[in-house]
Protein backbone atom coordinates (compact mmCIF):
# COMPACT_ATOMS: atom_id res chain seq x y z
CA UNK A 1 0.00 0.00 0.00
CA UNK A 2 1.25 3.34 -0.73
CA UNK A 3 1.18 5.41 2.39
CA UNK A 4 2.21 8.59 0.56
CA UNK A 5 -1.29 8.33 -1.94
CA UNK A 6 -3.16 7.53 1.67
CA UNK A 7 -1.91 11.04 3.20
CA UNK A 8 -3.09 12.94 -0.18
CA UNK A 9 -6.18 10.90 0.02
CA UNK A 10 -7.59 10.32 3.00
CA UNK A 11 -9.45 12.80 4.69
CA UNK A 12 -9.44 12.36 8.26
CA UNK A 13 -11.85 14.48 9.70
CA UNK A 14 -14.35 14.29 6.95
CA UNK A 15 -16.65 11.21 7.92
CA UNK A 16 -16.85 13.11 11.81
CA UNK A 17 -17.76 16.51 10.11
CA UNK A 18 -20.24 14.59 8.19
CA UNK A 19 -22.25 12.77 10.51
CA UNK A 20 -21.85 15.87 12.39
CA UNK A 21 -23.84 17.99 10.12
CA UNK A 22 -26.59 15.39 9.45
CA UNK A 23 -27.07 15.12 13.25
CA UNK A 24 -27.53 18.90 13.23
CA UNK A 25 -29.46 19.13 10.34
CA UNK A 26 -31.56 16.10 11.90
CA UNK A 27 -31.99 18.09 15.06
CA UNK A 28 -33.00 21.19 13.32
CA UNK A 29 -35.70 19.76 11.70
CA UNK A 30 -37.08 18.14 14.49
CA UNK A 31 -36.68 21.39 16.46
CA UNK A 32 -38.55 23.35 13.89
CA UNK A 33 -41.73 20.98 14.26
CA UNK A 34 -41.60 20.91 17.47
CA UNK A 35 -41.31 24.90 18.03
CA UNK A 36 -43.68 25.63 15.40
CA UNK A 37 -47.06 26.11 17.46
CA UNK A 38 -45.98 26.99 20.60
CA UNK A 39 -43.68 29.92 18.88
CA UNK A 40 -47.45 31.19 17.08
CA UNK A 41 -49.21 30.69 20.19
CA UNK A 42 -46.53 33.55 21.83
CA UNK A 43 -46.45 35.49 19.13
CA UNK A 44 -50.68 35.22 18.79
CA UNK A 45 -50.42 36.30 23.31
CA UNK A 46 -47.88 38.77 22.86
CA UNK A 47 -49.41 40.55 19.71
CA UNK A 48 -52.85 40.47 21.91
CA UNK A 49 -51.41 42.32 24.87
CA UNK A 50 -49.73 44.72 22.50
CA UNK A 51 -53.36 45.65 21.18
CA UNK A 52 -54.75 46.02 24.65
CA UNK A 53 -51.62 48.08 26.02
CA UNK A 54 -51.47 50.43 22.81
CA UNK A 55 -55.24 51.03 23.48
CA UNK A 56 -54.65 52.00 26.57
CA UNK A 57 -51.70 54.52 25.72
CA UNK A 58 -52.85 56.03 23.31
CA UNK A 59 -55.96 57.92 24.68
CA UNK A 60 -53.52 59.08 28.01
CA UNK A 61 -51.10 60.35 25.30
CA UNK A 62 -48.03 58.04 26.07
CA UNK A 63 -47.93 57.05 22.55
CA UNK A 64 -48.74 58.32 19.00
CA UNK A 65 -50.49 56.83 16.30
CA UNK A 66 -47.33 56.97 13.84
CA UNK A 67 -45.55 54.48 16.57
CA UNK A 68 -48.52 52.26 16.52
CA UNK A 69 -49.10 52.49 13.25
CA UNK A 70 -45.35 51.41 12.61
CA UNK A 71 -45.77 48.42 15.48
CA UNK A 72 -48.49 47.43 13.68
CA UNK A 73 -46.57 46.93 10.29
CA UNK A 74 -43.84 45.00 12.08
CA UNK A 75 -45.87 42.65 14.12
CA UNK A 76 -48.01 42.25 10.70
CA UNK A 77 -44.88 41.28 8.40
CA UNK A 78 -43.77 38.84 11.30
CA UNK A 79 -46.86 37.59 11.56
CA UNK A 80 -46.65 36.93 7.97
CA UNK A 81 -43.52 35.57 7.87
CA UNK A 82 -43.87 32.90 11.10
CA UNK A 83 -47.13 31.68 9.14
CA UNK A 84 -45.85 31.39 5.74
CA UNK A 85 -42.68 29.79 6.76
CA UNK A 86 -44.51 27.47 8.62
CA UNK A 87 -42.19 25.47 10.50
CA UNK A 88 -39.32 25.19 7.87
CA UNK A 89 -38.03 28.97 9.67
CA UNK A 90 -35.04 27.08 11.45
CA UNK A 91 -34.11 24.95 8.68
CA UNK A 92 -33.54 27.24 6.36
CA UNK A 93 -32.06 29.83 8.55
CA UNK A 94 -29.71 27.08 9.56
CA UNK A 95 -28.67 25.67 5.94
CA UNK A 96 -28.38 29.59 4.92
CA UNK A 97 -25.82 30.07 7.63
CA UNK A 98 -23.89 26.86 6.33
CA UNK A 99 -24.11 28.29 2.95
CA UNK A 100 -22.63 31.44 3.55
CA UNK A 101 -19.71 30.33 6.03
CA UNK A 102 -18.84 27.57 3.41
CA UNK A 103 -18.97 29.79 0.53
CA UNK A 104 -17.21 32.70 1.44
CA UNK A 105 -14.43 30.96 3.20
CA UNK A 106 -13.92 28.22 0.36
CA UNK A 107 -12.83 31.17 -1.80
CA UNK A 108 -10.01 31.90 0.12
CA UNK A 109 -8.50 28.54 -0.70
CA UNK A 110 -8.63 29.48 -3.99
CA UNK A 111 -5.64 31.83 -3.46
CA UNK A 112 -3.96 29.25 -1.70
CA UNK A 113 -3.87 26.50 -3.55
CA UNK A 114 -5.56 24.19 -6.04
CA UNK A 115 -6.82 21.88 -4.23
CA UNK A 116 -10.37 22.81 -3.66
CA UNK A 117 -11.86 21.10 -6.79
CA UNK A 118 -10.21 17.51 -5.90
CA UNK A 119 -11.50 17.06 -2.24
CA UNK A 120 -14.96 16.11 -3.62
CA UNK A 121 -16.74 17.55 -0.83
CA UNK A 122 -18.92 20.06 -0.51
CA UNK A 123 -20.05 23.07 2.27
CA UNK A 124 -17.88 23.57 5.58
CA UNK A 125 -16.82 19.62 4.90
CA UNK A 126 -14.92 21.29 2.23
CA UNK A 127 -12.99 23.66 4.38
CA UNK A 128 -12.00 20.87 6.83
CA UNK A 129 -10.94 18.32 3.47
CA UNK A 130 -9.23 21.61 1.87
CA UNK A 131 -7.79 22.62 4.97
CA UNK A 132 -5.70 18.50 5.17
CA UNK A 133 -5.11 18.40 1.96
CA UNK A 134 -3.51 21.78 2.09
CA UNK A 135 -0.57 20.57 4.47
CA UNK A 136 -0.13 16.78 3.37
CA UNK A 137 3.31 17.78 1.58
CA UNK A 138 4.78 18.84 5.08
CA UNK A 139 3.21 15.83 6.24
CA UNK A 140 4.51 13.84 3.33
CA UNK A 141 8.22 15.07 3.62
CA UNK A 142 8.18 14.74 7.35
CA UNK A 143 7.04 10.67 6.97
CA UNK A 144 9.99 10.76 4.57
CA UNK A 145 12.21 11.82 7.07
CA UNK A 146 11.53 9.58 9.66
CA UNK A 147 11.78 7.13 7.12
CA UNK A 148 15.38 7.96 6.80
CA UNK A 149 15.79 7.18 11.12
CA UNK A 150 17.94 4.49 12.31
CA UNK A 151 19.14 3.91 16.35
CA UNK A 152 21.59 5.80 15.55
CA UNK A 153 20.39 8.42 13.42
CA UNK A 154 17.13 9.11 15.75
CA UNK A 155 18.00 13.23 15.11
CA UNK A 156 15.84 12.34 12.20
CA UNK A 157 13.02 10.91 14.16
CA UNK A 158 13.01 14.59 16.00
CA UNK A 159 13.22 16.62 12.65
CA UNK A 160 9.85 14.96 11.91
CA UNK A 161 8.15 15.08 15.11
CA UNK A 162 9.03 18.91 14.94
CA UNK A 163 8.26 19.11 11.65
CA UNK A 164 4.98 17.45 12.05
CA UNK A 165 3.54 18.93 15.37
CA UNK A 166 2.59 22.58 14.39
CA UNK A 167 1.00 21.63 10.85
CA UNK A 168 -0.88 18.82 13.16
CA UNK A 169 -2.21 21.55 15.20
CA UNK A 170 -2.80 24.03 12.48
CA UNK A 171 -5.12 21.22 11.04
CA UNK A 172 -6.59 20.15 14.54
CA UNK A 173 -7.35 23.91 15.16
CA UNK A 174 -8.91 24.52 12.08
CA UNK A 175 -11.22 21.55 11.97
CA UNK A 176 -12.18 22.50 15.57
CA UNK A 177 -13.27 25.90 14.19
CA UNK A 178 -15.30 24.12 11.65
CA UNK A 179 -17.38 22.32 14.01
CA UNK A 180 -17.90 25.42 16.51
CA UNK A 181 -19.03 27.29 13.38
CA UNK A 182 -21.09 24.23 12.68
CA UNK A 183 -22.52 24.77 16.00
CA UNK A 184 -23.16 28.65 15.86
CA UNK A 185 -25.11 27.90 12.70
CA UNK A 186 -27.51 25.81 14.46
CA UNK A 187 -27.85 28.09 17.58
CA UNK A 188 -28.80 30.89 15.30
CA UNK A 189 -31.15 28.38 13.45
CA UNK A 190 -32.43 27.71 17.01
CA UNK A 191 -33.06 31.41 18.21
CA UNK A 192 -34.68 32.38 14.87
CA UNK A 193 -37.84 32.42 15.47
CA UNK A 194 -36.96 34.02 18.85
CA UNK A 195 -35.30 37.00 17.19
CA UNK A 196 -38.05 36.82 14.18
CA UNK A 197 -40.50 37.25 16.89
CA UNK A 198 -38.82 39.62 19.24
CA UNK A 199 -38.16 42.16 15.99
CA UNK A 200 -42.10 42.26 15.99
CA UNK A 201 -42.12 44.40 19.01
CA UNK A 202 -40.02 48.12 19.93
CA UNK A 203 -38.14 46.33 22.90
CA UNK A 204 -37.18 43.04 21.28
CA UNK A 205 -35.64 44.61 18.32
CA UNK A 206 -32.18 44.90 20.02
CA UNK A 207 -31.93 41.77 20.47
CA UNK A 208 -32.93 40.65 17.08
CA UNK A 209 -30.11 43.15 15.27
CA UNK A 210 -27.47 41.33 18.01
CA UNK A 211 -28.48 37.88 16.58
CA UNK A 212 -28.07 39.30 13.16
CA UNK A 213 -24.84 40.70 14.31
CA UNK A 214 -23.42 37.22 16.19
CA UNK A 215 -24.33 35.23 12.86
CA UNK A 216 -22.59 38.02 11.22
CA UNK A 217 -18.83 37.75 13.60
CA UNK A 218 -19.03 33.88 13.70
CA UNK A 219 -18.94 34.15 9.37
CA UNK A 220 -15.73 36.49 10.09
CA UNK A 221 -14.62 34.21 12.43
CA UNK A 222 -15.06 30.77 10.11
CA UNK A 223 -13.60 33.54 7.21
CA UNK A 224 -10.60 34.67 8.94
CA UNK A 225 -9.53 31.25 10.76
CA UNK A 226 -9.39 29.83 6.52
CA UNK A 227 -7.64 34.07 5.88
CA UNK A 228 -4.77 32.27 8.53
CA UNK A 229 -4.64 28.52 7.25
CA UNK A 230 -4.57 29.88 3.48
CA UNK A 231 -1.82 32.07 4.16
CA UNK A 232 0.36 29.88 5.77
CA UNK A 233 -0.09 27.51 2.88
CA UNK A 234 0.48 30.05 0.30
CA UNK A 235 3.95 30.36 2.22
CA UNK A 236 4.83 27.03 2.14
CA UNK A 237 4.05 26.45 -1.39
CA UNK A 238 6.32 29.01 -2.20
CA UNK A 239 8.93 27.08 -0.63
CA UNK A 240 11.50 24.04 -2.33
CA UNK A 241 9.73 21.23 -0.19
CA UNK A 242 9.19 18.07 -2.37
CA UNK A 243 8.84 14.84 -0.57
CA UNK A 244 9.97 12.81 -3.59
CA UNK A 245 13.38 14.61 -3.63
CA UNK A 246 14.08 13.87 -0.32
CA UNK A 247 16.70 11.43 -0.63
CA UNK A 248 19.99 11.03 0.50
CA UNK A 249 22.15 14.70 0.88
CA UNK A 250 19.34 16.34 -0.15
CA UNK A 251 17.05 14.90 2.81
CA UNK A 252 20.11 16.02 5.37
CA UNK A 253 20.39 19.21 3.75
CA UNK A 254 16.69 19.61 4.42
CA UNK A 255 16.09 18.38 7.78
CA UNK A 256 18.91 20.77 9.32
CA UNK A 257 19.08 23.35 11.86
CA UNK A 258 20.73 25.48 9.15
CA UNK A 259 18.58 25.51 6.65
CA UNK A 260 16.66 28.26 6.64
CA UNK A 261 13.48 26.41 4.86
CA UNK A 262 12.76 24.38 7.24
CA UNK A 263 12.68 26.66 9.95
CA UNK A 264 10.57 29.09 7.92
CA UNK A 265 7.98 25.60 7.17
CA UNK A 266 8.31 25.16 11.34
CA UNK A 267 7.68 29.31 11.92
CA UNK A 268 4.61 29.21 9.21
CA UNK A 269 2.88 26.21 11.85
CA UNK A 270 3.34 27.60 14.43
CA UNK A 271 1.62 31.10 12.84
CA UNK A 272 -0.93 29.84 11.44
CA UNK A 273 -2.30 27.94 14.33
CA UNK A 274 -1.75 31.43 16.62
CA UNK A 275 -4.00 33.26 14.00
CA UNK A 276 -5.98 31.01 13.92
CA UNK A 277 -7.17 32.41 17.40
CA UNK A 278 -6.49 35.85 16.44
CA UNK A 279 -9.33 35.57 14.03
CA UNK A 280 -11.90 35.03 16.82
CA UNK A 281 -10.99 38.62 18.38
CA UNK A 282 -10.93 40.06 15.10
CA UNK A 283 -14.39 39.04 14.31
CA UNK A 284 -15.36 40.51 17.56
CA UNK A 285 -13.79 43.57 16.83
CA UNK A 286 -15.76 44.18 13.63
CA UNK A 287 -19.37 42.89 14.81
CA UNK A 288 -19.21 44.06 18.40
CA UNK A 289 -19.64 40.80 19.32
CA UNK A 290 -18.03 38.16 22.40
CA UNK A 291 -17.40 35.33 20.68
CA UNK A 292 -14.39 33.57 22.84
CA UNK A 293 -12.05 30.34 21.65
CA UNK A 294 -12.86 28.32 24.29
CA UNK A 295 -14.57 25.63 22.57
CA UNK A 296 -12.31 25.26 19.85
CA UNK A 297 -9.98 25.34 22.28
CA UNK A 298 -10.67 22.20 24.32
CA UNK A 299 -10.76 20.19 21.50
CA UNK A 300 -7.57 21.27 20.20
CA UNK A 301 -6.17 20.57 23.74
CA UNK A 302 -8.30 17.18 23.57
CA UNK A 303 -6.52 15.99 20.82
CA UNK A 304 -2.85 17.83 21.68
CA UNK A 305 -3.44 15.66 24.72
CA UNK A 306 -3.73 11.98 22.51
CA UNK A 307 -1.00 13.07 20.70
CA UNK A 308 1.21 14.04 23.79
CA UNK A 309 0.15 10.46 25.31
CA UNK A 310 1.00 8.02 21.91
CA UNK A 311 4.56 10.34 22.46
CA UNK A 312 5.11 9.33 25.91
CA UNK A 313 4.53 5.50 25.14
CA UNK A 314 6.67 5.53 21.65
CA UNK A 315 9.19 7.19 24.48
CA UNK A 316 9.11 4.48 27.06
CA UNK A 317 9.65 1.97 24.12
CA UNK A 318 12.57 4.36 22.83
CA UNK A 319 14.49 4.15 26.43
CA UNK A 320 14.09 -0.07 25.90
CA UNK A 321 16.73 0.86 22.75
CA UNK A 322 19.67 2.14 25.34
CA UNK A 323 21.52 5.41 26.67
CA UNK A 324 22.89 6.32 23.46
CA UNK A 325 19.79 6.98 21.00
CA UNK A 326 17.66 8.79 23.74
CA UNK A 327 21.67 11.11 24.35
CA UNK A 328 21.17 11.99 20.69
CA UNK A 329 17.98 12.80 21.00
CA UNK A 330 17.74 15.31 24.14
CA UNK A 331 20.75 16.99 22.10
CA UNK A 332 19.32 17.39 19.04
CA UNK A 333 16.28 18.74 20.64
CA UNK A 334 18.09 21.08 22.92
CA UNK A 335 20.24 22.18 20.09
CA UNK A 336 16.54 22.87 18.09
CA UNK A 337 15.35 24.90 21.14
CA UNK A 338 18.44 27.17 21.65
CA UNK A 339 18.48 28.23 17.97
CA UNK A 340 14.55 29.56 18.46
CA UNK A 341 15.28 31.35 21.57
CA UNK A 342 18.51 32.77 19.81
CA UNK A 343 16.94 33.57 16.82
CA UNK A 344 16.22 37.01 16.85
CA UNK A 345 19.42 38.15 18.62
CA UNK A 346 22.43 39.51 16.70
CA UNK A 347 24.11 36.23 15.25
CA UNK A 348 21.72 34.25 16.78
CA UNK A 349 20.32 31.10 14.43
CA UNK A 350 23.70 30.59 13.01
Amino acid sequence: MDNTKDLASTCWTCKPLEKYVELTQSFTNDLSTTLYEPMLMLFASLAGLWVVVSAIKLPLRLTDKWKVIQDFVFITITGLLLGSQANALISYVYSSALAIMGGSSAAVFSIAGDGQASTGKTGLVALAANGELAVVKVFQAAETIAKAGALYEIQNYVYAIVLVVPYFLLVVAYSAQVVVAIFRATMVGVFAPFLFMAFAFGWGRDMAKAGVKTLLASILVLFACTAALALTIYGVKGLPIEPTDLVGDKLNDFASLGNPDFLVILFLGWAGTALIAEGTAIANSIAQTALTNTAAGIMTAGATASAMLGMKKSGQVASALGGPALDIAKTQTSSLVDKFKNINKPGGGA
